[in-house]
């Protein structure tokens, strides 16, 4: 018991004010709004260079090409019906190797 000499009882007092849970606790500071001229914003002329005016031309150029590829794409995902998908699939899965198969486990 030599070793629980030191240990302080009660209960544990705050430095400075007590925080009271019901009186709103701690405050937090509002930021400042930054109100803007209606003016600058009202018509779509006045705003700055769109994304697409700092774009360099080789970035323009891919960007022209990923929607062409995407466009390709979809057009080709659409034309096929489920059972189009469905038959595919599983030609897909017969022309694949017995290496993919589930090997036996167990006797027999």
């Amino acid at each position: 018991m030599s070793g629980y000499e030191n240990v302080v009882v009660g209960k544990l007092k705050l430095k400075g004010k007590a925080l009271d849970v019901k009186g709103g606790g701690v405050k937090k500071k509002k930021k400042p709004k930054h109100h803007q001229d209606e003016d600058s914003h009202s018509t779509e002329g006045q705003r700055g260079p769109s994304y697409v005016d700092t774009l360099t031309p080789v970035e323009k150029r891919y960007i022209e090409q990923k929607e062409r590829i995407d466009v390709r794409r979809l057009a080709k995902t659409a034309n096929k019906s489920h059972r189009d998908r469905i038959e595919d699939f599983n030609q897909y899965l017969a022309n694949m190797s017995e290496h993919y198969d589930i090997p036996k486990v167990g006797p027999g």
